[in-house]
C-alpha cells in the first residue's frame, strides 16, 4: 500500500511543480508576440512538456537504479541552462522591440524565426526536469521496475495535463487584455518579463524556495 501513498504524493508534487510560471507563462508570452494561434501555442507547449517529463523520467530511473549521487550535480548542470535560455530569449525580444519603436513600425514586421523560437522553448522546458521528483523515484525503486515505470507514466500525464491547462487558461486571460500601449510595446514587455522570470527562477532555486 505504501506505493499508492507514494503515487499520490508524486502526483501532488508534479502538479505543484508544473504550476511554476516558467513551465507555462513563456509559451503564452512568446506565442502572442510571435502572433501564433492558440493551437500552435498548445502544440508547442505539449511537445515541450513531453520533453520535460521524458527528461525527468530518465533522471528518475537513473537515480532509482544507480543512487542519489546525481542529485547535487543535476541542479548545477541544468539550472543555468534553463534560466539562460529564458534570459537570452527575453533580450532578443527587448532588442527587437526597441528597434521596432525606433523604426516606427510598431514591431509588426520583425519576428524571431518561428523554428528557432519553438526550439528555444522546447529546450528551456526539457532541460528543466523536476528534480523534486527524483527522490520520489528513488524511493519507489524497491517496488520493482514495473511499479517505477507506472509511477513515471502517471506523473508524466499529470504534469503535461497541468501545463496544458495553465497555458490554456493563461491564453484566455491574455485575450481579455486590450491595451494600445501594450500592443505598441509588446516585444519589450514580453522580453522584460522573460528576463525577470529567468533571473527569479535561478535566484529562487538557489535559495531553496
Amino acid at each position: 500500500m505504501e506505493i499508492y501513498g507514494l503515487l499520490v504524493g508524486a502526483i501532488a508534487i508534479s502538479i505543484l511543480h508544473a504550476a511554476l510560471p516558467n513551465h507555462w507563462l513563456p509559451f503564452v508570452l512568446v506565442g502572442r508576440a510571435q502572433k501564433w494561434d492558440d493551437k500552435k501555442i498548445l502544440r508547442i507547449s505539449f511537445l515541450a512538456g513531453t520533453g520535460h517529463v521524458v527528461m525527468t523520467g530518465v533522471f528518475g530511473i537513473i537515480a532509482a537504479l544507480v543512487g542519489g549521487m546525481i542529485l547535487s550535480s543535476l541542479d548545477l548542470l541544468l539550472l543555468p541552462v534553463t534560466s539562460g535560455i529564458l534570459i537570452v530569449i527575453g533580450l532578443i525580444y527587448v532588442v527587437l522591440g526597441y528597434r521596432a519603436k525606433k523604426a516606427g513600425d510598431e514591431g509588426h514586421h520583425h519576428h524571431v524565426p518561428d523554428n528557432a523560437t519553438s526550439l528555444s522553448l522546447f529546450l528551456m522546458l526539457t532541460f528543466s526536469p523536476c528534480e523534486a521528483m527524483i527522490p520520489v523515484f528513488f524511493a519507489a525503486s524497491p517496488y520493482g521496475l514495473e511499479s517505477l515505470l507506472f509511477l513515471v507514466v502517471v506523473v508524466s500525464l499529470a504534469t503535461i495535463g497541468a501545463i496544458m491547462l495553465l497555458v490554456y487558461l493563461t491564453m484566455k486571460g491574455y485575450e481579455r487584455i486590450h491595451s494600445r500601449w501594450l500592443e505598441e510595446n509588446d516585444r519589450i514587455v514580453v522580453g522584460t518579463s522573460l528576463i525577470l522570470l529567468g533571473i527569479l527562477v535561478y535566484v529562487f532555486h538557489l535559495s531553496g524556495i
